[in-house]
C-alpha cells in the first residue's frame, strides 16, 4: 500500500499470542495487497490494469465487492470520487511510478482524461469480474483500500476477542473500547497548515472508523504555488478551493476513506450538503484569510473531546 501500519491494544489477557496475532494480520494484509495493490506489478488489480483487452476480466470476489462499493460512491458524488483517476494521479507525480516528475501540460492532461471515468468500468459479483470499456482504463483503489484494510484487521481482532484496540494504516484509523489509561482511544486532527504542529480537534474513537484527507502534507510546489495530491477527475487538475482538510467518521473505515477523498474534491459547500444527504459525520476545515474555520456535520460533536 506504500505506507505503514500500526495495531495497538490494551487487553491484559487475550487468548492469542502477540506473534500469532501479528502473523494473522500480516497474512491478511498480504492477501489484500496481492489483490488490490498498484505497487505490486503482479497483483490482481495490476494484471487488470496492464491488460489492453476490453470486456470482462475474472477477479476475486473480494476485489469485485470493493469496486462495487467504490462505484456506488462515484454515482453519489457525480464522479468526484473516481477509482479510474489513476493516470492523472500518476501524471501529477503522486502515483507509484518512480520516474522523474515533470509538470504536466494541458495536452498531456487532456490525453489522460480520455481513459478516465467510472462509467467506463463495470463490476459483476456473480461470477466476480470487472469490465473495462476502454483499453487504457486504470483502476486505483488507494482512496478506499487502506480504509478497507483497517476494517479487515479490526475484524481479525474482533474474532480473537481483542476488545480494546486501535488500528491505523496510512492515517486511516479504527478504534474500539478503551486505551490503557481507561478512556477511549483519542486522535488529533491537525490544522491544515503546511508546517506541522497545531491540533484543531481531538476525536474519541468510540467504536468508529476515521479517515482524514487534506492538501497540506502531500503536494508539489511549482513556480511558488502549492498543488494538492487530490486530483479532480472531472477537470484533470489538482483541487484549488479553500477546503484544507476533511475528516469523516463511519462504522466502515472504507466508506469514511472514500467520502473524505470525495469531499476534498468537491469543496466545502457541496460536501456539507452531501454529508446531510448521506447521513455522514465529520468536520470540514477551511482556510479563511489567515485563519481556519471548522464546520461540524452529522454526529461529529458527540465524538469530540478536550
Amino acid at each position: 500500500m506504500g505506507t505503514s501500519y500500526s495495531v495497538q491494544w490494551s487487553d491484559a489477557s487475550i487468548s492469542i499470542s502477540t506473534s500469532e496475532l501479528k502473523d494473522l494480520i500480516e497474512l491478511r494484509l498480504g492477501r489484500i495487497n496481492s489483490l488490490m495493490s498498484t505497487y505490486i506489478p503482479n497483483s490482481q488489480l495490476s494484471d487488470f490494469n496492464q491488460s489492453r483487452e476490453t470486456g470482462w476480466h475474472a477477479v476475486d470476489s473480494e476485489l469485485a465487492q470493493l469496486v462495487e462499493l467504490a462505484l456506488s460512491i462515484s454515482i453519489k458524488t457525480d464522479g468526484a470520487f473516481d477509482i479510474t483517476v489513476g493516470p492523472l494521479v500518476n501524471l501529477w507525480g503522486f502515483g507509484p511510478s518512480e520516474t522523474a516528475f515533470t509538470f504536466p501540460t494541458d495536452t498531456e492532461i487532456n490525453i489522460a482524461k480520455r481513459s478516465i471515468g467510472y462509467q467506463h468500468l463495470e463490476v459483476r459479483i456473480d461470477p466476480p469480474a470487472l469490465n473495462k470499456k476502454v483499453a487504457d482504463l486504470y483502476v486505483d483503489l488507494s482512496a478506499i483500500a487502506k480504509g478497507y484494510a483497517v476494517d479487515e484487521v479490526a475484524q481479525i481482532l474482533n474474532e480473537n476477542n481483542v476488545l480494546n484496540y486501535m488500528v491505523e494504516i496510512g492515517g486511516e484509523i479504527k478504534g474500539r473500547g478503551v486505551a490503557p489509561h481507561g478512556n477511549p482511544w483519542r486522535i488529533g486532527i491537525e490544522t491544515p497548515h503546511f508546517e506541522r504542529g497545531k491540533i484543531e480537534k481531538i476525536v474519541s474513537l468510540l467504536d468508529v472508523g476515521v479517515a482524514t484527507s487534506g492538501d497540506y502534507r502531500n503536494f508539489i510546489e511549482h513556480e511558488g504555488k502549492h498543488y494538492s495530491h487530490t486530483i479532480d477527475p472531472r477537470s484533470g487538475y489538482p483541487v484549488s478551493h479553500n477546503l484544507g482538510s476533511v475528516t469523516v467518521l463511519h462504522q466502515s473505515t472504507a466508506i469514511a476513506d472514500a467520502w473524505a477523498t470525495a469531499f476534498m474534491v468537491l469543496g466545502p459547500k457541496r460536501s456539507y450538503q452531501l454529508s446531510i444527504d448521506n447521513n455522514l459525520s465529520g468536520v470540514l476545515i477551511t482556510r479563511e484569510d489567515s485563519a481556519y474555520t471548522s464546520t461540524i456535520f452529522g454526529k461529529m460533536q458527540s465524538y469530540l473531546t478536550e
